[in-house]
């Protein structure tokens, strides 16, 4: 197990989701406000279903992974991506990030220490880019996105942002007193 720190100081717990989470995943669900679910799912949508609680949880830890940051026994945090497919095998190998944070949590640098540990595990394993969709009103993702890598290319497509990150960011160790570390 791995943990961050909060600019608050407050450490919070970092392991890859199991299927076991099913239940404490429902329950940040829950917890998030409607903008919060509005942002990550980009559709207002009540309760996950069972179905999509299950592919959130089982993750093969290579193709697709996850996450999750918890304090004492409940998730408050999720960063995940999934392998993008790729039909030319010369092209980059990429993945699509997803990351939700429970709304008291927010604007606490959970989703960047959390967003970079998953860079960090991506870039070990072969992939050279996340590729983010983030809605226009979600200002905060977008502030992220230039947080993590301030040259990330960044172009709305229709309806929503789309943001390329290239890994290369995930390679700067976290500081000791702050951010990601192997727990003693």
């Amino acid at each position: 197990m791995n943990e961050i720190t909060c600019v608050d100081g407050v450490v919070l717990t970092v392991r890859p989701i199991a299927v076991s989470d099913i239940e404490r995943l429902e329950r940040m669900f829950a917890r998030l406000s409607r903008r919060s679910i509005y942002f990550r799912f980009f559709s207002p949508i009540s309760q996950l279903p069972r179905p999509m609680l299950l592919r959130l949880v089982d993750v093969d830890h290579c193709r697709r992974e996850a996450l999750v940051a918890l304090d004492g026994d409940e998730i408050v945090a999720v960063a995940r991506y999934d392998a993008l497919r790729n039909e030319v095998r010369s092209l980059a190998r990429d993945a699509e990030i997803a990351l939700t944070v429970e709304d008291g949590w927010q604007h606490r640098g959970v989703g960047q220490q959390l967003a970079g540990a998953l860079a960090i595990l991506a870039l070990e394993r072969g992939y050279d880019g996340f590729v983010a969709r983030i809605l226009p009103e979600n200002r905060a993702a977008l502030g992220l996105i230039r947080k993590l890598v301030p040259n990330a290319v960044i172009k709305f497509t229709g309806g929503d942002y789309e943001g390329r990150l290239p890994l290369r960011f995930a390679r700067a160790p976290a500081s000791p007193s702050r951010g990601y570390r192997t727990a003693s």
